[in-house]
């Protein structure tokens, strides 16, 4: 008899080792074709003016997109986490980076998310993602990060 070609996927994903570009992401998650989450990192075209908590037109088209993703795959929960810079106080940025988030959940819920999907927390200006000294910097330290914190599976379903 011929050998039987072994095909490993180690983080079951769905996509095989030899073809994943993220070869470490959590067992059924969705993914994309190169084998990188779709629900994890910054959230694309997000942006906050400094101060302020408001979506813009940009903003709500990406979050357009978002929630068709969500749509697309009911069963994932999502952690939104909302950042700032650090200008202004702590406390301040703490209090801002909650309201950013909380209106990216109103956004998602008001366009047919299950708010049960979404945790969000505010970290405000204690994780940055690069240095504050430059005006680039801080509008990039402005942002909503999202990971998927939960699959559900319906208990329905057969299988």
């Amino acid at each position: 008899m011929g050998q039987r070609e072994v095909v490993l996927d180690s983080d079951a994903d769905g996509v095989v080792d030899a073809e994943d570009q993220c070869p470490i992401t959590r067992a059924q998650s969705p993914v994309r074709a190169d084998g990188c989450a779709i629900f994890k990192g910054t959230i694309a075209a997000l942006d906050f003016a400094p101060g302020d908590h408001g979506l813009n037109s940009a903003s709500r088209e990406s979050l357009s997109q978002l929630v068709d993703l969500l749509k697309e795959h009911p069963d994932v929960v999502i952690q939104l986490g909302g950042h700032t810079d650090n200008r202004g106080s702590a406390r301040a940025n703490l209090a801002l980076s909650k309201r950013r988030v909380m209106a990216v959940v109103r956004y998602l819920v008001a366009n047919g998310i299950d708010g049960d999907r979404l945790q969000p927390f505010g970290f405000g200006e204690s994780r940055p993602i690069i240095s504050n000294t430059t005006a680039e910097g801080r509008a990039q330290n402005r942002r909503i990060e999202m990971s998927v914190v939960d699959i559900r599976v319906d208990k329905n379903q057969s299988g």
